[in-house]
């Protein structure tokens, strides 16, 4: 399973733990400081069989055909980059698998006193 723009990797954890010990979960995203609170955290639930890595969700680092299944949990909003992201996902996703995406909209803009940090990527 593939978790793309992975974050700090809590929906990467919460499947690893879905598909147990003889499944593979890898969880992809650009930040350095996020995949190490994510590896942080699989070490934390001793989820050995978790992997992360850094890599662009626009040239993904893995073979093509390689995966089951894919989530994407907010990417297209933060990149705009997106017929590359789908151009990958169908890449990588095995003939059958599947590609599981959650986006959040928002209505009106945000505040313009807020400001994007590591913590709050939608600031």
């Amino acid at each position: 399973m593939l978790d793309l723009g992975c974050g700090a990797g809590l929906d990467t954890l919460l499947a690893g733990k879905r598909v147990g010990s003889e499944g593979i979960v890898i969880g992809i995203d650009f930040s350095l400081a996020m995949l190490g609170r994510a590896r942080q955290g699989a070490d934390e639930a001793q989820l050995s069989h978790v992997q992360f890595c850094q890599g662009n969700a626009e040239e993904l680092p893995l073979h093509s055909q390689s995966i089951d299944a894919a989530m994407v949990n907010g990417i297209f909003n933060l990149n705009p980059a997106r017929d590359a992201i789908f151009a990958e996902l169908a890449r990588v996703v095995k003939p059958g698998g599947s590609v599981y995406a959650a986006e959040l909209i928002l209505r009106n803009a945000l505040p313009a006193t807020d400001q994007p940090s590591l913590d709050d990527w939608f600031a």
